[in-house]
């Protein structure tokens, strides 16, 4: 302590007092600030979530409006952009009344904007008018993460400084799911649009982000290992240029008080995980499967639908729709012929394929773009490849939230013992009340049940806890770093100016802290929870019934190759949102 009390004294008393008394009398106005200002995400935004929740699209959307105006050029631009994509996309599925078409200004050369060109305002319909702003707010959304990746690469040193600042603050860039789900979605938008060439490109672009996270993720945990060395060192300054701290991250982690509350927040972002692999999306991966299975142009396409069926068996083993699809794709694995007499079994889902079911330990970690071995399949009892073939696919819930919590950090250098100060982490949360599975019925009295093809608990997770250490390593450097100078300084203080002296300052050091110490919840909000699907064969009188949560919407269809209906269900007491899409003529 001594050490770092004489590094530090030649810090201006005077000055000291002088700024603790000023933060005392402002005490007041911080306070209403913490109270307002400082308020987390998920805080700010709980007025929209709550209607998006309850169905009520159009009131989502209104907030959702407002929220991107309001914030069109600021820290959290990013993410009101994706909100507003995601709950525009919902309000398509609802054909809610909108707003007219938007053109792509990036596209403008895509199937989609030709045709909107093309087209009188009157002939456009809300549907479509709804995708074409979606895709426009995601748009916008993937050029900004695209600016920021490319300042990125050129700028210098790392963001040491915003250490002591509230985290919320500093700009939202976008994670790495985040990205991936902004081009997942844009392909689906276009799928709606049949504006099938814009899909295959959006469909590239979420898998070379998932590549692309990888190296940034390894760069990260760089930054946060040489910040930890340079706070073990006393090379960080504080927001107010005091340099001369030491504090030893590894030593404060292993503080059984400290350890205790760390390893809470980790036991629920692990017990979410499935074996996916980093930054896998397995929705993403079932969606190029889809496209090229039934888009494809050639054999290298075909051979990348093979690829991603594998990928899809090994991520949800339990799935027999996958597992159908793959033999179809398949030429070693596909069955003997049936007589043409034989009638179409349905598929029935066990209860084992429910997401709870499948334990980590059950099929290894699969990285994006990694060649795995087939899964063992066993024999279907149906035709793989009826004449004409429908596709259910079901987006359920709500995707994880980040919550504050406090944690006791240690401060080794203030007394001869060791006191602690509170350090906010964020910690992910699950949102339940969704419905959690999907019937599909058709007149002849068949019943197929869609499978689990991607938690996005999961996906979300396995993200979170590939940043944690980043997170972790930077939020005990703040917090102890500038803790224990203050504390330092108090001491002095007390000794040069008495008890009334260091109570002000002890006040002023409070209020920083207050608004400072708060953690970074901001997330993509308006995900889903989980992505099911189901393969049929189309009935031949062209409708369908989905019913999850208690309720039904039937659904017609069209005689057409191969299409899908796509099902959202924001919650099980919210109304189910429909769309649907032809993927073959």
């Amino acid at each position: 302590m001594h050490s770092v009390a004489r590094r530090l004294r030649p810090f201006n008393l005077n000055f000291s007092l002088h700024r603790a008394k000023q933060a005392a009398a402002a005490a007041a106005a911080a306070a209403c600030f913490a109270l307002t200002g400082c308020q987390t995400y998920t805080a700010q935004t709980q007025s929209r979530d709550e209607a998006f929740r309850a169905g009520n699209v159009a009131a989502a959307l209104a907030i959702a409006d407002k929220d991107v105006e309001k914030n069109a050029n600021n820290k959290d631009t990013l993410l009101y952009q994706l909100e507003q994509g995601a709950i525009l996309r919902a309000a398509a599925l609802a054909n809610l009344p909108g707003a007219p078409a938007t053109t792509v200004a990036t596209a403008a050369q895509t199937q989609t904007n030709q045709a909107l060109l093309a087209a009188s305002p009157d002939a456009i319909s809300p549907r479509i008018a709804h995708l074409t702003r979606s895709i426009a707010a995601f748009d916008a959304a993937a050029r900004r993460i695209d600016d920021f990746e490319a300042a990125a690469k050129v700028s210098v040193g790392s963001e040491a400084g915003a250490l002591f600042t509230n985290q919320a603050n500093l700009p939202y860039r976008g994670r790495a799911y985040d990205k991936v789900m902004l081009h997942t979605y844009q392909a689906l938008n276009y799928l709606h649009l049949a504006d099938h060439d814009a899909a295959r490109v959006e469909l590239n672009r979420a898998l070379q982000r998932q590549r692309d996270a990888v190296e940034a993720n390894a760069k990260r945990i760089e930054e946060a290992q040489r910040l930890a060395a340079e706070a073990k060192s006393g090379g960080v300054k504080d927001d107010q240029g005091r340099q001369g701290s030491t504090y030893d991250v590894d030593r404060a982690k292993s503080d059984p008080k400290t350890a205790a509350g760390i390893a809470g927040v980790e036991s629920k972002f692990n017990s979410a995980i499935l074996p996916y692999g980093d930054y896998v999306n397995p929705f993403t991966t079932f969606l190029d499967a889809l496209v090229f299975t039934h888009l494809g142009a050639d054999a290298s396409d075909l051979e990348r639908a093979r690829k991603s069926w594998e990928r899809v068996v090994n991520f949800a083993p339990n799935n027999p729709h996958a597992r159908a699809d793959y033999i179809a794709v398949e030429p070693d694995l596909q069955p003997a012929p049936i007589a043409a007499s034989a009638p179409l079994s349905p598929i029935s889902v066990p209860a084992s394929a429910e997401p709870s079911a499948v334990a980590a330990h059950d099929t290894p970690a699969v990285a994006a773009d990694t060649e795995v071995a087939p899964a063992t399949l066993p024999s279907l009892p149906h035709s793989l490849a009826p004449a004409r073939l429908t596709y259910v696919i079901f987006e359920t819930g709500s995707a994880p939230y980040r919550d504050q919590i406090r944690i006791d950090l240690p401060l080794f250098l203030v007394t001869s013992g060791i006191s602690y100060v509170g350090m906010a982490l964020p910690e992910l949360s699950p949102v339940g009340g969704h419905a959690s599975s999907l019937t599909v019925t058709t007149a002849d009295g068949q019943s197929h049940r869609a499978a689990l093809v991607a938690s996005m608990d999961s996906v979300v997770a396995q993200d979170f806890k590939n940043e944690w250490p980043t997170i972790l390593t930077k939020t005990i450097i703040s917090t102890g770093t500038k803790a224990t100078i203050d504390a330092i300084l108090q001491k002095q203080i007390q000794d040069q100016a008495g008890a009334g002296g260091a109570l002000l300052f002890k006040l002023a050091t409070a209020i920083t802290q207050a608004a400072i110490n708060i953690a970074d919840t901001r997330t993509w909000r308006s995900l889903p929870k989980e992505f099911h699907y189901a393969r049929l064969a189309t009935p031949d009188d062209l409708q369908l019934t989905v019913s999850a949560g208690g309720l039904a919407q039937t659904v017609a269809l069209e005689p057409v190759a191969v299409q899908v209906v796509y099902v959202k269900s924001p919650s099980a007491f919210s109304p189910l949102l429909t769309g649907h899409f032809v993927l073959k003529p």
